[in-house]
């Protein structure tokens, strides 16, 4: 079929686990624009009440923020060019995506986007050579290589082959959406997908009305195609699973439990006014408000108020509170080194990897090493760009002790807010993490 915008099979095996922390990342708003699709209607549940309810519902987002803090904890400090980068290397560095980001802001926004969908992708371009001009012309011009920061969901197809025994690119497609002059003072979308093989490119575009068109082609200087994958939940080559997956079910948990929640409470808010032995024909309407006398008819009827005792908000308030400490502390299993097994369970277990915050920030790394490489190439310095060190210092890798805490909370031998002050004591947590907003 002659449609480039058709997802692969492993992309479509993808997509589908990336809705929800994608829309747990857009915050209070793109939870509340998807509807029933996270927070279902109620059965016999109005539409006017639904919406309501909906409108009320503001999202505690624990999962934003342990995305947040991991990727901070990782660029807690500056990334570090080692002396072997080419000067002329280091110098493109300071604005590596011609967008003006400096190349520690652009690897902290791809390592945040590897943390939502397991995988983000550097593209390593160059501008398209003026037509009778040769790369070394463009070169002698001032033309540079530069980095394009991929989502998962930008990448929407490949295929492979095997290159001396190893799997590499053979073709890849890219997504691409670009905003077009409409008339004197508008603006529309235009879909396009380029197609990257090795030593040439092609671009294509759907009219609104039409198949899929050539908009553009041309060949490149590189043998390969010029991608480099961040992976934090690599299960294959450009596959991978959100390694925050579980959280984000949990916020999803927590979502429509305080939707519930805050919904109980307005209603139980205010009692309701009934009565026993009124009739509406003998006794006419009864009116509300001051210096107003209600009667009926009946020497046994009376009017009364209903309400709550409140024993259902208790529960699940405390329900809610132990999906915030579970949310917490979830992060924490990234951070901690092995010790011997515990029982505490997924969110707190240290025994489940070797501290992957730190391996995935060596993947890193390495990543940003093989894209100064394709720089090299793209600028005839040959194959080596050099290398690149994260400081992890400041990444908390003792186990060992936030393991005790943990086990001791666990056990019932420290309360919650004990727990989280020796957290925040230790900068594990935040000052401010007792209450996630947003």
């Amino acid at each position: 079929m002659l449609d480039p915008s058709m997802p692969c099979a492993a992309y479509r095996r993808m997509a589908g686990r990336w809705e929800l922390p994608r829309a747990l990342m857009g915050g209070t708003p793109a939870m509340r624009a998807a509807g029933a699709r996270w927070l279902p209607r109620h059965p016999a549940e109005s539409q006017r009440h639904y919406a309501a309810r909906l409108q009320r519902t503001v999202l505690r987002n624990f999962f934003r923020r342990t995305v947040q803090t991991l990727t901070g904890k990782v660029f807690a400090r500056p990334l570090v060019l080692a002396d072997d980068v080419p000067a002329a290397l280091r110098a493109l560095m300071e604005d590596v995506d011609l967008n003006g980001r400096h190349l520690q802001v652009f690897a902290r926004d791809v390592f945040a986007e590897a943390m939502v969908a397991g995988l983000s992708h550097i593209l390593v371009d160059y501008p398209a050579a003026a037509p009778g001009r040769t790369l070394a012309d463009e070169r002698a011009a001032g033309g540079r290589p530069y980095a394009v920061h991929l989502r998962a969901d930008d990448v929407i197809g490949w295929r492979t082959a095997l290159v001396g025994g190893r799997p590499v690119l053979a073709q890849l497609r890219v997504r691409e959406t670009a905003l077009v002059p409409d008339g004197a003072y508008g603006e529309r979308r235009v879909e396009r997908v380029r197609v990257l093989e090795p030593g040439r490119w092609t671009l294509w575009q759907r009219p609104e009305d039409g198949d899929w068109q050539v908009a553009g082609e041309g060949r490149t200087s590189l043998p390969v195609i010029p991608l480099v994958t961040v992976y934090t939940g690599r299960t294959g080559m450009l596959e991978a699973e959100p390694p925050l997956e579980d959280l984000a079910w949990l916020n999803l948990e927590h979502w429509q439990i305080r939707s519930d929640q805050r919904n109980a409470l307005n209603v139980t808010s205010f009692p309701i006014l009934a009565a026993a032995g009124w009739n509406k024909d003998g006794d006419g309407q009864v009116e509300f408000g001051p210096n107003k006398f209600l009667a009926t008819g009946d020497p046994a009827g009376r009017f009364y108020y209903v309400e709550s005792g409140g024993a259902h908000l208790a529960a699940g308030r405390a329900e809610l509170e132990a999906l915030e400490d579970a949310m917490r502390l979830f992060g924490l299993q990234f951070e901690l080194r092995p010790q011997q097994a515990t029982a505490t369970g997924r969110a707190i277990d240290a025994a489940e990897g070797a501290a992957p915050l730190q391996a995935w920030a060596l993947g890193l790394a390495d990543a940003l090493e093989q894209m100064l490489g394709l720089f090299a190439r793209w600028l005839g310095l040959g194959e080596d760009g050099g290398s690149v060190s994260i400081d992890l210092s400041a990444v908390p890798g003792e186990g060992a002790d936030l393991d005790a805490l943990l086990r001791a909370r666990a056990q019932g031998d420290i309360d919650r807010s004990t727990l989280l002050a020796e957290l925040r004591r230790r900068g594990v947590l935040a000052e401010d993490a007792g209450g996630v907003a947003g």
